[in-house]
């Protein structure tokens, strides 16, 4: 355990904290999220733009909010508003023309937003108060390997947070579920001497193994 959060840290702070290459917003917006991540939202309308459009157009909108908001937050509690507004203005976009059923788990869409964020403070070179700042109140995405990995969640652990290693993204439908688990992530990070929350994120594929100097880096094929 020890020997892996030490490697966990190292790779971290130079992923999160002296990230190389940097990348523009525009390349962000463009490769933060996976095919698979939109596939998860059905359209009303096969003919009509998808999911992977409406993010892209929103977070190019909000460009400028974006960048200097995630610059100037001051709390973990601003960080969490700011995602929750992204959030509620993207189910309104993504409401023409997806499924309404598929708009109802509050991590369907807050896992997407804080894996941008993430993306954004750890790689984006209009982020650089951020990295300094927000690193350490980033919240963890939270999809299907984080809940089947031993090492974020103890059995014991994930009966108590009412996690089934079965879990995918969608299944953390309430805002106070969402909530119950980044609060316990951030205490099991400082209980373990892991550095930050988000370096729980190294888990996915094994990341924490890689000698990538970006996020991108450490893992190719990206969520």
């Amino acid at each position: 355990m020890q020997a892996q959060v030490k490697r966990m840290n190292e790779v971290g702070d130079t992923v999160f904290l002296t990230p190389t290459p940097l990348l523009s917003y525009a390349e962000l917006v463009l490769k933060s999220l996976a095919s698979n991540t939109y596939r998860g939202f059905h359209r009303k309308n096969n003919n009509c733009l998808g999911a992977s459009h409406t993010f892209r157009d929103v977070l190019t909108k909000k460009k400028d909010y974006l960048i200097h908001a995630l610059n100037n937050l001051t709390s973990e509690m601003q960080l969490n508003e700011l995602a929750n507004e992204l959030c509620s203005e993207l189910i309104v976009e993504l409401s023409k023309n997806i499924k309404p059923l598929q708009l109802q788990s509050f991590n369907k869409i807050r896992k997407p937003v804080d894996i941008v964020f993430e993306h954004f403070v750890a790689m984006g070179d209009d982020f650089a108060p951020a990295r300094k700042t927000a690193t350490q109140w980033l919240f963890l995405p939270l999809d299907s390997q984080i809940f089947q990995s031993e090492f974020i969640f103890t059995a014991q652990e994930a009966k108590a947070l009412g996690i089934k290693r079965r879990f995918t993204y969608k299944d953390i439908e309430t805002a106070q579920h969402y909530a119950d688990i980044q609060n316990f992530l951030k205490e099991k990070a400082a209980n373990i001497g892991l550095n930050h929350r988000i370096y729980f994120d190294l888990i996915w594929n094994k990341r924490f193994e890689s000698s990538g100097t970006n996020l991108f880096l450490t893992n190719p094929s990206k969520k």
